[in-house]
């Protein structure tokens, strides 16, 4: 299930962004300013979704043992 999550690169760079926007998204809720949570959110969700496309990529079972 969670190597689906990551195997592929636009799947990989949709799944972290999603999960920086839910983040940024909860901060927002918490500090009382959600419009904050959704602009970081878009912003860092953009970064981290380009980062993960390029440089994230899941080990191969033989580099594991």
């Amino acid at each position: 299930m969670v190597r689906g999550l990551v195997s592929d690169g636009p799947i990989r760079a949709a799944t972290f962004f999603a999960l920086a926007f839910t983040l940024m998204l909860i901060g927002g809720v918490a500090i009382g300013d959600l419009r904050a949570g959704v602009r970081w959110g878009l912003a860092l969700g953009a970064a981290f979704g380009v980062f993960a496309y390029f440089f994230i990529r899941p080990t191969d079972d033989s580099e594991i043992h």
